[in-house]
This record gives C-alpha cells, structure tokens and sequence, in this order.
C-alpha cells in the first residue's frame, strides 16, 4: 500500500500550475483594462467588468490556496509545517488580507472618495492589499482593513477636505488652432491648490464647441473654488460636474 506521506504532486506541477495561474492572471487584468476603455458589450459591458473586478479580488486568494495545497502536497510534513509556521507568524497580515477583499467588495470604497473611520477622516489616496492610505489635513494615515471591518466606517460628501473633482472647461472664444491642452496644463502647473500626487487628467474634444474635461485632486475642498477663480480669469468659463 502506497504511504500516505509519499509525495502526490513534483516541483514540476508546481511550476506548471504557477506559470498557468499567472498567465490567467494577466489575462483577467487585460481583460478589466479593455473593458474600462472600449465598449464593445453593449448593455452586457457592466455585468461582465462585475464579473471580472469580483474574480480579480478572491482570485490571488484562491490561487496562492491552490499553490499551498499542491506545495504542501510535495513533502506533506517538511512543507506542512513550514506552511503552519507562516499562517501563525503572519496571521495578522492574512486576516487584513481577507478583511480588504471583504471591503473591496463595496463598490463605493474608490480612490478620491471621502473616508471617515473613528480615528478621523480624509480622501482615499490608496488602495492598497493590507489597507488603504487617507490623505487628511494633517498627512497621510494608513488604516487597515481589519481596523475598518471591526470599527466601521462611512463614507462623506462635501466635507472640507481636499479629493478628486472633474470640471467642465469652456474656452470663452474657441480657437481650432489653440493647443489648450497644453495651456491649461500651464495654467495649473502654476496654482499652489493642487496634490501634484495626481497628475491631472485633461480630455479635449475633438469639437472645440465642446466642454474640455479636467479630473484634479485639490488639497482642500476651498481650494477648488480658488482654483476654478484662476481658469476662469485665463479666458475660461469653468463648471464643477
């Protein structure tokens, strides 16, 4: 009778099924990029990007199991242990790993929203695998996830904190001929309103008749204000969406 510590799986199969789940990996990732640019689903896009975002959260979990399993399945004693050894030592990191697919599951945890946990608030500035990064007034605070699971959270609007805003942007006289994309970046590489940690996003219409979108990160929620003064005495007319 075989024994039951004889080894199931090789190295071989290890390699194998690590260089397989990474490669579907890539191809999940891919497949979440294209699908944030190009519509090409129609009405189906949002259900399959669902789809894809939730397999992407539980997919490192269930693939680093998977490996475990058959890593395990080699020397079931020596690896066992080492894998007992690991789960003990890093059970803290592993409970905030597991904690942050649970709040990543809430679609409203994105970066630019305003976060208040019971240690304060600010605007999420990361998302990152063991907690997210607020930027608050007075730096940058790390919360985990198991913090946010086990004290709660709620999530703000209009709060006087800086985050991420689109303004709508109208030249007052259009000119086919004008690079704005490049004047407007002038005009905010001057402002001292801006969190240069994100670089804003300009979007020019090919109509000039059209509204130019500008995506920012202000320091603070007056800044805005201040910020919108300054474009609009460039020439502009400027709108907050």
């Amino acid at each position: 009778m075989k024994n039951i510590f004889d080894a199931q799986f090789s190295w071989w199969n290890l390699l194998l099924l690590a260089v397989f789940l990474l490669v579907l990996y890539f191809v999940l990732r891919f497949a979440k990029r294209i699908l944030d640019r190009v519509n090409f689903l129609g009405k189906n896009q949002k259900v399959v990007k669902v789809f894809i975002h939730d397999a992407l959260l539980i997919y490192e979990a269930l693939a680093l199991l998977v490996l475990g399993g058959v890593f395990v399945g080699i020397n079931p004693l020596l690896h066992g242990s080492l894998v007992a050894v690991v789960l003990v030592g890093g059970f803290s990191h592993i409970k905030n790993y597991f904690s942050g697919i649970i709040i990543q599951y809430d679609d409203s945890i994105l970066i630019g929203k305003r976060l208040k946990t019971h240690e304060g608030q600010g605007v999420i500035s990361s998302i990152e695998r063991l907690g997210i990064k607020l930027r608050t007034s007075k730096g940058v605070q790390f919360v985990n996830y198991s913090e946010l699971v086990s004290e709660g959270y709620t999530l703000l609007s209009g709060e006087d904190v800086g985050g991420f805003y689109q303004l709508n942007i109208h030249p007052v006289e259009p000119d086919e001929q004008k690079d704005y994309s490049t004047e407007l970046l002038d005009i905010l590489v001057m402002t001292p309103y801006l969190d240069w940690n994100h670089k804003p996003k300009i979007t020019i219409p090919k109509d000039v008749t059209k509204s130019i979108k500008v995506k920012v990160v202000v320091q603070e929620e007056s800044h805005l204000y201040d910020l919108i003064e300054l474009v609009e005495e460039s020439g502009f007319d400027c709108m907050i969406v």
